[in-house]
């Protein structure tokens, strides 16, 4: 017994969307039933203007006769056409909005995945899916939704008439339909597999252009422009091979599709001819019969196309599967009948800036915290217990991979841990929800990514300066991160733009500017900061400078409800003698904590870097 395919009933999963466009459907559906109530009229009323016509001929019937059938012949025409227009609007409008929709909520997916997730699947391929993928179901889905009445109940309704004006021809000329059809059924596997083929290619291909557009620099600097372009050469010749063959299989149904039916044109011409030669049949009714056939193998041929591309669709519905969040909920029936092409299913209002329900600094415990990276041979931290009081300032260090980053990322919540448990203010933050941690828990990672934008625009994610207080957290940000300096001398100041990925600003600014981002996105100063070695860049002074200036606005000295946590993990000790607690990391484990002095005094791990680093920071002739 074979396993069902990933793909099978796909449409029925994705109802929740149908129902979002409840609305569209239903004024594109009540318009396609029209359109196909009236489909029949043009030949028929063509037929009957010819007899006329040759009747007019023949001087039994007047000029008047003939004008009246051809305003006739007009008038079906437009019963026919006009409602089609709208069809065609409304169910586009509702294939455009599902688009949107499921893009949205693929996005979506992605963005609430754990970070040890993100990790596995390169971003190339996660665009390629999101746009790619997203716009194969797009058409898959499309063609139920417009070709259900544009060629499904178009040619019951062309079928039916040619039934009726005579069953036994219009038999024998649809004979090759069954044919068509099977061939259709037949071919969906190869269908489905070109396609998967054509979409890995293309995923393949954006992820290595992304990677080398992004190190751009790097490969002109060591002259590897060369390689590079032909090893994307390779990939886009992979890619178009893949997209060719996807798009000769598609055209060569097509065009067998369309030259099977079209055999049935012989038998109309044939057996429909001796009708009229005999006397069984006018002229009229050969024309009215011809041309209903003729409109019919137009537009069945779409019949098994439909099919091909609704199981293309379903290959894509694999990959795009694993990114999607689960679909919104309508909150309200009156927006399934919203008409706008752009609308999508959410918050009717959103909060531009996030609030805890609590202020002040928050506590920082670990119970027995061990964490290992997937596939790794050896875990990165090692029942790691400690608890910090609220209102804290800790600092940690230790030799290179001593597990410090990965303490500070545990913190954090960027990734779970393996075995124990992590609070923020008394509470799990794995049961902490995605606005309590951003709302809570400021953080500072060793390379700070930048977005397009103006500075503000990276301080504070887009959430803007709308009142007195945002713009004096803004300011405070600003000036905590030591940034009013640079500010001067940028072009617009804070709306300078620093360009993809902060391309027009410095390292040491990079590093400050996501400080003041930490300090402030959330709305407020965080609960808990979290900053990860956040001051390479600079030097030794400055970051002293900076950490002394974060004490004291948000340390002991400042009032409570702007005080936070501050967990300060660095590899240099320059402003870890103002720590309330020095934790200091060896292969996983907390091997030292303290405060400075005790530290230096017990001469271990911490007093030999202390030493190490007094030594290399002795210019010559004795001055630091």
């Amino acid at each position: 017994m074979t396993e069902p395919s990933p793909s099978s009933g796909y449409l029925w999963k994705l109802r929740p969307y149908y129902r979002q466009l409840l609305g569209l459907l239903t004024i594109g559906s009540v318009s396609g039933v029209a359109m196909n109530v009236f489909v029949i009229l043009p030949p028929l009323l063509l037929g009957h203007a010819i007899n006329v016509a040759l009747e007019a001929q023949r001087g039994r019937a007047t000029a008047s006769d003939v004008g009246l059938a051809a305003l006739l012949f007009v008038a079906g025409t437009a019963a026919t056409e006009v409602p089609r227009v709208a069809k065609r609007y409304w169910l586009g409008v509702a294939r455009t909005r599902f688009v949107a929709s499921v893009r949205a909520d693929a996005l979506r997916g992605v963005l609430a995945w754990p970070t040890e997730r993100t990790e596995k699947l390169p971003v190339g391929d996660v665009m390629a899916r999101i746009i790619g993928d997203v716009q194969i179901l797009g058409t898959g889905v499309g063609e139920v939704m417009v070709e259900s009445w544009d060629t499904l109940l178009f040619s019951l309704s062309l079928t039916v008439t040619m039934f009726v004006l005579s069953p036994s021809l219009s038999l024998l000329a649809l004979t090759p339909v069954p044919l068509a059809l099977i061939v259709a059924q037949r071919s969906g596997l190869a269908v489905a597999k070109r396609t998967r083929q054509a979409r890995e290619s293309e995923s393949t291909l954006t992820t290595a252009l992304r990677e080398h557009i992004v190190a751009l620099r790097l490969i002109r600097l060591f002259g590897r422009v060369t390689p590079i372009t032909r090893q994307v050469g390779d990939l886009a010749t992979v890619q178009a091979r893949t997209e060719l063959n996807a798009i000769r299989l598609d055209e060569a149904l097509g065009a067998t599709y369309s030259i099977v039916l079209a055999g049935g044109v012989v038998v109309v011409f044939w057996l429909g001819g001796a009708r009229v030669v005999h006397g069984n049949w006018s002229v009229g009714t050969l024309v009215a019969f011809l041309a209903l056939f003729v409109r019919f193998i137009n537009r069945a041929p779409r019949i098994p196309m439909m099919m091909n591309r609704v199981q293309a669709g379903g290959a894509a519905f694999v990959r795009l599967q694993p990114l999607l969040a689960p679909p919104l909920d309508v909150p309200n029936g009156v927006r399934w009948w919203t008409f706008s092409a752009v609308n999508i299913p959410g918050p009717l209002v959103v909060n531009n800036r996030l609030r805890s329900p609590l202020s002040g600094p928050a506590s920082f415990d670990m119970q027995q915290v061990s964490f290992s990276f997937p596939g790794s041979s050896y875990p990165s931290l090692v029942d790691v217990d400690i608890s910090v009081p609220p209102g804290s300032f800790v600092a940690v260090t230790g030799p290179v991979a001593s597990g410090k980053s990965t303490f500070a990322r545990l913190a954090a919540g960027l990734v779970a841990p393996s075995s124990g448990h992590v609070f923020v203010g008394g509470r799990s933050v794995a049961q902490l929800s995605p606005d309590e941690r951003a709302a809570s828990i400021g953080y500072l990672s060793q390379e700070p990514h930048l977005f397009s934008g103006s500075v503000a625009d990276n301080i504070t994610m887009w959430a803007g300066v709308h009142d007195e207080e945002s713009s004096a957290n803004l300011l405070t940000a600003v000036s905590l991160a030591a940034l009013d300096h640079d500010l001067d001398f940028l072009p617009n100041g804070i709306a300078a733009q620093i360009g993809e990925l902060g391309v027009r600003v410095s390292g040491g600014q990079r590093q400050r500017i996501g400080l003041a981002r930490a300090l402030s996105a959330q709305g407020r100063q965080p609960r808990l900061l979290v900053l990860d070695d956040p001051f390479s860049a600079a030097d030794v002074d400055t970051e002293a400078e900076l950490i002394a200036g974060l004490r004291q606005a948000l340390g002991p000295t400042a009032s409570m409800e702007h005080r936070s946590t501050v967990l300060l993990v660095s590899h240099r000790l320059a402003a870890f003698a103002l720590a309330d607690l020095i934790l200091v990391f060896d292969r996983g484990r907390i091997v030292e904590q303290g405060t400075h002095e005790e530290l230096i005094s017990i001469n271990g791990l911490y007093a030999r870097i202390s030493r190490a680093q007094a030594v290399l920071n002795v210019k010559p002739g004795g001055e630091w």
